[in-house]
């Protein structure tokens, strides 16, 4: 599924940090790495001569280094017994990514979610923040304080909020939980901006003691134990369709503010790999991305596998 993975760099140590988990992830699925540099032109900005002809022009011994360095990475990898090749970009750093992407057919992008600051900066912070947005491929993200350790996906952690939309993640977790005999842990929150978070027993008959009294006032008793139970019908059908398929699937169900409940779950089961959609539905539910996906994974240190979604119905178990 994963033939091609994308891993711009920019000499950094935090660039560095997502290359852990690529050597895992191609490893297990035997693709190819391609790490890339972006080079820019030598003069930043200035006024044209419009009298004249112009010709954008890059430093060789920028060239030269970053020759060098990407080399580095490819011969470590090949080492390792890994597939590794090199592609210097040049341009603006987002869109040249976003081309190499589309040129190369990447299939998933690497990065860590910061680097340098200053002039120097070629990959992070508001660049991450753009291709997060624009990348047509799936995008695996961490931070730097993802721990090295956590390098296998033995256990993968996916919100889902019962839309189509978020359900376009399921194809890559069943690929990634085959790859690596993962254990699935799906995870759905009924949102309350009242409530921090709170387990759902299901093992148990939902009745009205599970639901906070205030909720119940305000919501509606009613309203709130079929959202519920609608929830909890919805996470043991997916756990039953992974089982039925040789998967290994725990659910977990919430009530409360999705960052604190997704922490909770998180915090319980030590996942190594959180696997969410980029979008989902409008409204109470709207737990995805955003705010969400940026505030785990600056408080979890975790990997992230983040895959847009589409108007395309999506296939799961084909």
């Amino acid at each position: 599924m994963y033939n091609k993975i994308l891993v711009p760099l920019d000499g950094s140590k935090t660039a560095e940090a997502i290359i852990p988990h690529v050597a895992n992830l191609a490893q297990h699925d035997g693709a190819t790495v391609y790490f890339a540099q972006v080079i820019e032109p030598a003069t930043r900005s200035g006024i044209l001569d419009i009298n004249q002809e112009q010709e954008v022009t890059f430093k060789p011994q920028k060239i030269d280094n970053a020759k060098a360095y990407l080399n580095g990475w490819k011969n470590q990898f090949e080492q390792d017994g890994l597939s590794a090749e090199i592609l210097l970009l040049r341009g603006v750093a987002v869109d040249a990514i976003l081309h190499a992407i589309d040129e190369m057919a990447i299939d998933i992008l690497a990065i860590t979610s910061q680097g340098r600051s200053g002039l120097q900066k070629v990959i992070y912070g508001s660049v991450s923040s753009a291709l997060l947005n624009r990348a047509p491929c799936p995008t695996l993200v961490s931070t730097p304080d993802t721990e090295i350790s956590l390098k296998t996906n033995n256990r993968i952690l996916v919100p889902i909020d019962g839309s189509k939309e978020s359900e376009a993640i399921m194809p890559h977790v069943q690929h990634i939980a085959r790859l690596y005999e993962a254990t699935i842990v799906l995870v759905r929150v009924v949102s309350s901006p009242h409530h921090k978070a709170a387990f759902v027993n299901l093992d148990k008959e939902i009745k009205e003691e599970i639901v906070p009294e205030h909720l119940l006032s305000q919501l509606g008793k009613h309203q709130e134990l079929d959202r519920i139970k609608t929830a909890k019908n919805y996470l043991l059908n997916w756990k039953n369709q992974f089982q039925e398929h040789g998967y290994d699937a725990e659910v977990n169900l919430l009530y409360g503010r999705p960052i604190d409940s997704i922490m909770a779950v998180a915090e319980q089961t030590q996942p190594d790999l959180i696997a969410m959609t980029s979008s989902a539905r409008v409204g109470l539910d709207q737990f995805f991305y955003g705010s969400i996906a940026s505030g785990l994974l600056n408080r979890l240190a975790r990997p992230m596998l983040i895959v847009h979604t589409s108007n395309l119905p999506v296939q799961n178990f084909a």
